[in-house]
C-alpha cells in the first residue's frame, strides 16, 4: 500500500515538474520570440496610381520608383497601374473606401475633374515656396489650378504629332502633309498602294476627345461651339476620310496603343498620336523609317500641352509625397522621364536631343511647343464632356450616311449641359 502511495506521489511530483518546465519554456519563448512587426518598424510605403498601359511608360515609372526606394530612409514606392477606361471608376471606388493612393498621375485634362471630386489636395504653399512655376510654361499650369489654388504639377509634355512611314512616302512620292488638303491627298496616295491612309484611336473617350480638340483648335473653333464653323470642319474632314476609305472604320475599336501597333504592322501609312507612341515603335520590330512632324492644320498651327499631371491625394502621407515631388522635378529626373517615354522635357529650361534616338523631330517644333503651346480646354465636367464627344465621333465613323449637322448639334447640347451642371 505504501509502495502504491509512493508511486502516486512521485507521479504527481513528475507532472508538476513537467508543467513547470513547459511553463518556463513558454515564458522564455514569449520573452524572446517577439513578433516580426514588433522587432522591426513596419516598412513605409508610398502608393502611386497611374493610367499607363504601354510597357515603355510603365517601365519608366517602375524604374523611377525603384531608384527612389533605394535611397536611404526613403519609403518604398509601389505603383498601381489601371486602364484609362477604368480610371474614373477606380478613383471613385478608392475615394469611397478611403483608400486613395498617395499620388495620382492623370491626363492633364482630367485633373480639374479630380479636383471637383475632392480627390486632390491643395499644394499651393509647396508650389509657391519652391518657385516651381518658373520652370514650366505658364500654360502648363492651367489644368492644375482651381480658384487660384494649385493641386498638381505637370509630369510629362506629350503633344499630338503626325507619325508616318517614311519609306512608303518616299517610294510613292507622297508629300508630307502640312494642312488638311495635303492630308487628304497624302492619305489618298497611300491608299492607292493598298495601305490605310491614316489612323486615329477612337475607342477611349478621353483620347478621342483630346484628338478632336487638337483638330478643332486648328480651325479657330472651341469646345463651346462644337456645332459652329470650326466643329463642322472637323466633322467634314473625318467624314471625308471615312467615306473615301482613307480612315478605317475599325479605328472605333482602337485605343492609342492599338493604333500604334497597327502602324508598326504596316496597316496604316500615318497616324495622329501622342509623341510617346515613339517609345512603343522603338521596341517594335519594324523594317521602315519613321517620320515625325506637327499635326496638319486648317486655319492655324496648333501646339497643345497634352501630357500627364501628378497630384497628391487628400488622404496621402503629405510629407512623403512632397519629398517624391521634389525628386521627380529635378532636372536630371525630368530628362530621364523624357528619354524613357520619348516625350518633350516637361520643364522648359531642360534640353533634350531627340536625334540621338534616330527620330528627326525638328528643333523648331519643340521650340514652338514650348513657346506657343496652349492647354486643352479642360473643365470640371471633363468625363461627361469626353463621353459626349466620343459618342458623336463613334456615330460619325460607324454610320453609313450620318447627318453631320445632327451629330454636331446633339454633341453640343450634351457638352453645354455638362458644363452648366458642373
Amino acid at each position: 500500500m505504501k509502495i502504491i502511495r509512493l508511486i502516486a506521489v512521485l507521479m504527481t511530483i513528475g507532472i508538476i515538474t513537467a508543467l513547470m518546465i513547459i511553463a518556463g519554456n513558454y515564458h522564455k519563448d514569449s520573452a524572446w520570440k517577439v513578433p516580426a512587426d514588433s522587432r522591426k518598424e513596419k516598412e513605409r510605403v508610398l502608393r502611386i496610381l497611374a493610367p499607363y498601359e504601354t510597357n515603355p511608360n510603365s517601365k519608366m515609372l517602375l524604374d523611377l520608383a525603384d531608384q527612389y526606394s533605394r535611397i536611404k530612409n526613403n519609403p518604398k514606392v509601389e505603383i498601381e497601374f489601371i486602364s484609362k477606361n477604368d480610371f474614373k471608376k477606380e478613383i471613385c471606388i478608392e475615394l469611397d473606401q478611403d483608400q486613395l493612393a498617395d499620388l495620382i498621375i492623370c491626363d492633364n485634362s482630367i485633373m480639374p475633374a479630380l479636383i471637383n471630386l475632392n480627390v486632390l489636395r491643395d499644394i499651393s504653399d509647396y508650389i509657391n515656396e519652391t518657385s516651381k512655376v518658373s520652370h514650366y510654361s505658364f500654360e502648363q499650369w492651367n489644368n492644375t489650378r482651381s480658384d487660384g489654388k494649385y493641386y498638381g504639377i505637370p509630369f510629362t509634355c506629350d503633344p499630338y504629332v503626325l507619325i508616318w512611314n517614311k519609306n512608303l512616302f518616299n517610294k510613292n512620292n507622297v508629300s508630307l502633309p502640312k494642312n488638311w488638303d495635303d492630308l487628304k491627298a497624302a492619305a489618298g496616295k497611300a491608299q492607292e498602294v493598298g495601305v490605310n491612309g491614316i489612323g486615329i484611336g477612337a475607342r477611349q473617350p478621353e483620347e478621342i476627345t483630346a484628338f478632336f480638340i487638337q483638330m478643332l483648335y486648328t480651325t479657330g473653333g472651341s469646345i463651346r461651339e462644337i456645332n459652329g464653323e470650326g466643329g463642322m470642319k472637323v466633322f467634314e474632314l473625318l467624314n471625308y476620310l471615312k467615306k473615301n476609305k482613307l480612315l478605317p472604320v475599325e479605328c472605333i475599336n482602337w485605343n492609342q496603343l492599338d493604333l500604334t501597333n497597327k502602324f508598326i504592322e504596316g496597316e496604316i501609312a500615318m497616324m495622329i498620336n501622342n509623341l510617346s507612341a515613339l517609345s512603343v515603335i522603338k521596341t517594335g520590330d519594324i523594317d521602315f523609317e519613321v517620320g515625325v512632324a506637327a499635326v496638319p492644320s486648317e486655319k492655324k498651327e496648333n501646339y497643345m500641352f497634352h501630357g500627364k499631371n501628378i497630384g497628391i491625394s487628400i488622404t496621402a502621407d503629405y510629407e512623403a509625397s512632397i519629398q517624391f515631388l521634389d525628386y521627380i522635378t529635378q532636372k536630371s529626373i525630368v530628362t530621364q522621364i523624357a528619354d524613357a517615354t520619348e516625350t518633350i522635357p516637361v520643364q522648359v529650361d531642360v534640353e533634350y536631343n531627340f536625334e540621338n534616338d534616330g527620330y528627326v523631330i525638328s528643333k523648331e517644333f519643340i521650340q514652338k511647343q514650348k513657346e506657343h503651346g496652349i492647354a486643352k480646354s479642360s473643365l470640371n465636367s471633363w468625363f461627361d464632356i469626353s463621353a459626349a464627344i466620343s459618342d458623336g465621333i463613334y456615330q460619325l465613323i460607324s454610320e453609313t450616311n450620318p447627318s453631320i449637322r445632327n451629330i454636331a448639334d446633339i454633341m453640343q447640347d450634351k457638352v453645354r449641359i455638362a458644363i452648366i451642371e458642373n
